[in-house]
C-alpha cells in the first residue's frame, strides 16, 4: 500500500514584491527616500551630501538585515523584529512590576461562596475574560468570552490515542474525516466559527500509583480473609501490566469572533453574555456531533472545573489536572514572573518551588511531502517532557482559498522567473513549495473544500532554568525530525504561553 503524503505551502511575506514583509519594505523605502532628500538638500556641500545620502540607507539596511541577540535572550533577530517584542516586554514590566500576583487569595469569597469581582484577574499575556456556564447535551460546559480580544471560545475533551497509536491506513482515514469536520465550519460564509484549535497536553503521571493501590488493598480488612493463592495470582497479574509514566490529554477548541451575526443570534437566545454563550453552546453541540462523525470519542465539554484544572495544570504541573473542584478565580497560579527573557516562571500559593515555561512558534512547516504521522517525534518522542502542543487553523471558504492560492502561485512563478533572468540558481525547496502551492490550489478547486491557515506552538515546562534549557534543545531536535523549524519566543513568553491554552489564540 502506498503511503499518502501531504504538502504544506511556503510562508508568504506580506510585502508588495520580493521576500520581505510590508513593514520591512517601508523601512527600506523610507531610508532610500530620506537619503535622497538629504543628498538633495546638502547638494552644495559634497561631503555632507554624501554622508546624508548614505547614512539613512545604511541605517535602514542594518534595521532590516542585521541580526543580533540582546542580553538575556537566546534568539538572533533583526532590529526590526526585536522592536515590537521589546516594546511589549517593557509594557509587560510596567503593568506587572515584573511579577504578576493573583488577587484571588486576598479577595476571599462572598457569603454565597462566589468570588468577588476583584478576585477575577488574569495574568500577563491573557486578555480579560468572563466564564459563562451553559448546558450541552445535558452536561455542564463553560463558554469563555474575551471582550478585549473580541472573541468567544468553548472546548471539548477528546479521548483518542492520537495518530501515533493508529496504523497508517487509519491515520489517513482519520485525517480525511477531520478535513470534513473543518469543511463543515469553514465552507459556510455565515457560520461564525472560523477557527479551530487542537491541543495535545502531555504530562507526567505516577507510575507507582497501581503498586500503591495493591499495597493498600493487601493491608485492608476487606482482603484479610482472601486465600493466599488469590493474592499471589493478582501480584503476578499486576507485575505483568505495564504502567505509563506519561498521561496524554487531547482537546478541541472552537473560536468565534464577535460579529453582528453572532450578536443577533445571541439576542435571539437570551440577553447579554448569556445569549452569546447560548449561541456558542449550540455551535459546541454541533462540534460534538461532527467529532463523533469523524470517529472522535468525546469525553465531555470543559466546564468551569475542568477548564480551571487544565489552565492551572499548565502553569503548575504539580496541580492534578483531574482536580476539578478548583474555582475559576484560582485557575491561575499565585505568581507569574515575566522578567526573564528566555522563559516565564510561575509559583503556586504555599509553595517555594517554581515552574519554568518556554514557548516556541512553528515558523517553518515541512517543505517536502510528509506522512500523516510527521508530528510523531513531538507527540510521542519525548516521554519525559511536560509539554503542550497546539495547532490552530483559521478557516476560509473555498472560493477565497482558491483566490489566495492563485495569488501565491503567481508570486512564486514571478519570483522564480526573476531569478532565472538574473542567472541565479533556483532553490530546490522553493521549487517544491511552488509545486505544492499549485497542487493544493488544484485540489481545492476540484474538491470544493474549505481552506485554512495553520499556526503551531509548543510550550515546555521544567522545574529549573537549567533543565528547561536542556529540554529546549531536545524539543528543537525532535522538531527537526518532524521537519519543522521552531523559534523560541524570547521576551514574550508570557503572552506566547496563552497560545497553548484553550483560547485558540496566536493567529495574526
Amino acid at each position: 500500500m502506498t503511503t499518502r503524503t501531504y504538502q504544506f505551502g511556503k510562508h508568504r511575506p506580506t510585502g508588495l514584491v520580493g521576500r520581505r514583509d510590508m513593514g520591512e519594505q517601508v523601512v527600506l523605502g523610507g531610508g532610500a527616500v530620506a537619503g535622497i532628500l538629504l543628498g538633495y538638500l546638502f547638494s552644495g556641500a559634497t561631503a555632507i551630501a554624501a554622508v546624508g545620502l548614505v547614512t539613512p540607507i545604511l541605517f535602514a539596511l542594518v534595521v532590516v538585515y542585521a541580526p543580533y541577540r540582546p542580553k538575556g535572550t537566546s534568539q538572533r533577530r533583526t532590529l526590526y523584529r526585536w522592536w515590537r517584542i521589546n516594546r511589549y516586554h517593557r509594557r509587560a514590566l510596567r503593568r506587572t512590576g515584573g511579577v504578576w500576583v493573583s488577587p484571588a487569595f486576598e479577595a476571599g469569597v462572598r457569603r454565597d461562596g462566589t468570588p468577588p469581582d476583584a478576585a477575577l484577574a488574569e495574568p500577563e499575556g491573557i486578555a480579560g475574560m468572563t466564564w459563562v456556564r451553559v448546558s450541552v447535551r445535558g452536561q455542564r460546559a463553560a463558554v469563555v468570552l474575551q471582550p478585549e480580544a473580541r472573541c468567544v471560545t468553548a472546548t471539548l475533551e477528546i479521548a483518542s490515542p492520537g495518530l501515533g497509536g493508529k496504523e497508517v491506513a487509519e491515520q489517513v482515514v482519520a485525517l480525511e474525516r477531520w478535513g470534513e469536520l473543518l469543511d463543515a465550519f469553514g465552507n459556510v460564509d455565515e457560520h461564525p466559527v472560523k477557527r479551530v484549535q487542537v491541543i495535545a497536553r502531555q504530562m507526567k503521571s505516577d507510575p507507582y500509583a497501581h503498586q500503591r493501590f495493591i499495597t493498600q488493598r493487601d493491608e485492608s480488612a476487606a482482603t484479610a480473609a482472601a486465600p493466599q493463592w488469590l493474592k499471589d495470582s493478582y501480584d503476578v497479574l499486576a507485575n505483568a501490566v505495564s504502567t505509563s509514566a506519561e498521561e496524554h490529554r487531547y482537546y478541541i477548541t472552537i473560536h468565534a469572533k464577535f460579529t453582528r451575526d453572532l450578536a443577533a443570534e445571541g439576542a435571539a437566545r437570551g440577553t447579554g453574555d448569556e445569549g452569546i454563550a447560548a449561541a456558542m453552546a449550540a455551535y459546541l453541540e454541533e462540534l460534538w456531533s461532527r467529532a463523533e462523525d469523524a470517529d472522535l470519542s468525546v469525553i465531555a465539554p470543559l466546564d468551569e472545573g475542568r477548564l480551571a484544572a487544565f489552565i492551572r495544570n499548565s502553569y503548575d504541573p504539580d496541580h492534578a489536572i483531574w482536580d476539578t473542584e478548583l474555582p475559576p478565580a484560582h485557575a491561575f497560579p499565585r505568581n507569574v514572573d515575566v522578567r526573564p527573557g528566555t522563559h516565564v516562571a510561575t509559583r503556586a500559593a504555599g509553595s517555594t518551588n517554581q515552574w519554568f515555561h518556554a514557548t516556541a512558534a512553528v515558523v517553518g512547516w515541512p517543505t517536502t511531502p510528509v506522512g500523516p504521522d510527521f508530528l510523531a517525534p513531538l507527540l510521542i518522542g519525548m516521554p519525559d517532557v511536560i509539554r503542550t502542543i497546539a495547532i490552530t487553523q483559521q478557516l476560509e471558504p473555498n472560493n477565497k482559498a482558491v483566490e489566495r492560492m492563485l495569488a501565491e502561485d503567481t508570486n512564486n512563478q514571478a519570483e522564480m522567473d526573476r531569478d532565472r533572468k538574473r542567472g541565479k540558481n533556483i532553490d530546490p525547496r522553493d521549487q517544491i513549495a511552488a509545486n505544492a502551492t499549485g497542487s493544493r490550489g488544484m485540489a481545492l478547486a476540484q474538491s470544493g473544500a474549505a481552506g485554512s491557515a495553520v499556526v503551531g506552538y509548543i510550550t515546555i515546562s521544567a522545574r529549573s532554568a537549567e533543565e528547561l534549557e536542556r529540554i529546549k534543545r531536545t524539543t528543537a531536535s525532535r522538531a527537526r525530525n518532524a521537519q519543522l523549524r521552531v523559534e523560541w519566543l524570547d521576551l514574550e513568553h508570557a503572552r506566547a504561553f496563552a497560545t497553548t491554552l484553550p483560547f485558540a489564540g496566536g493567529v495574526k
